[in-house]
């Protein structure tokens, strides 16, 4: 890769919670091995909301500090679509040498599934 490029996104949170998880678990292989192993995100992502507890978030973007109470999670991107399909970034492309910064804050959990089923949309 040439200096300064960046491949698709990173993120901490929730999102990154629910990676890491699957992609720890035993059930992910058995999960591939079927053709169904995106399942197991959604299995996760189902058991883990009720036990996930969002975090105050503070970050820097171009200097300036920023401040974020209760966020589920936060990623840097450069395409606007991650996590199989989910839409975090729709303005972001990939040849434009900006990254694009999506922090989701505090929301209910109920609102949470909601724009998360409709980032697929």
């Amino acid at each position: 890769m040439p200096d300064g490029a960046f491949a698709n996104s990173v993120g901490c949170g929730f999102d990154a919670h629910i990676a890491r998880m699957a992609n720890r678990s035993a059930w992910k292989g058995r999960f591939n091995r079927v053709g169904l192993g995106s399942l197991i995100y959604v299995l996760y992502l189902v058991t883990e909301l009720f036990r996930y507890r969002p975090v105050d978030l503070d970050i820097c973007i171009d200097g300036r500090n920023y401040s974020f109470q209760q966020a589920w999670m936060a990623t840097v991107s450069n395409h606007p679509y991650y996590g199989g399909g989910m839409r975090i970034a729709p303005s972001a492309r990939g040849d434009d040498g900006l990254l694009h910064v999506t922090v989701v804050g505090p929301m209910q959990r109920c609102i949470f599934v909601m724009v998360f089923v409709c980032s697929f949309c």
